[in-house]
């Protein structure tokens, strides 16, 4: 987990290739085939935040995002309507991946979400807002749009359960060696069982 910018994805994506019949579960992603699959929830949506939310081809991801990081109630009452949905849907992941032996949650909403429940260990990515700000930037996002988007994400972390801490404010290599200390400390602790990251 990890908030916006700090290089979460990138690190999960990292772990997958050193851990041997692993998946990643990109909630980020879930959640977009969720608002594009489930007409229960667009409705809902329209319903809370009214038609401006939405343009010819529907929901408007952009114009939502507009609302919801710069009003912190309208972000509560999207993670409302969104978070039972999500830990349903993490749960169908993980049912049809019982296959693997390791499943990365790649989720900055991990503890909002109350997905920490369903993980046995937690990794958190950190990185200052200077570095996060520049990672935005760098995939297109407008300054002021990646502004808006780190000063508007509210996401808890709770220090007591993470398990380990990388910081991310170096290059990728050093992102790199810093998730190969995690996958051996992982290895060494828990050798070969079962186990979900």
């Amino acid at each position: 987990m990890g908030r916006i910018g700090s290089g979460k994805s990138t690190a999960a994506g990292i772990l997958k290739e050193k851990v041997k019949n692993s998946a990643v579960i990109d909630v980020d992603r879930l959640a977009k085939k969720i608002y594009d699959s489930d007409e229960n929830i667009l409705r809902n949506i329209k319903a809370v935040f009214g038609e401006e939310v939405f343009d010819h081809r529907g929901l408007c991801f952009e114009a939502l995002a507009d609302r919801v990081f710069g009003d912190t109630a309208e972000l509560k009452k999207l993670n409302r309507l969104m978070f039972p949905l999500i830990r349903s849907e993490i749960r169908n992941q993980i049912r049809k991946h019982k296959d693997k032996d390791f499943l990365i949650i790649d989720a900055a909403v991990l503890f909002n979400c109350k997905l920490d429940v369903l993980c046995d260990y937690v990794i958190l990515v950190n990185a200052s807002k200077k570095v996060r700000k520049k990672n935005l930037l760098n995939k297109g996002i407008s300054e002021p749009k990646a502004e808006m988007k780190i000063k508007g994400q509210k996401i808890r972390i709770c220090r007591g359960q993470v398990d380990w801490l990388i910081e991310n404010n170096g290059n990728i290599d050093k992102l790199r060696l810093a998730c190969g200390r995690v996958y051996k400390d992982i290895m060494d602790k828990f050798g070969d069982q079962d186990e979900k990251v």
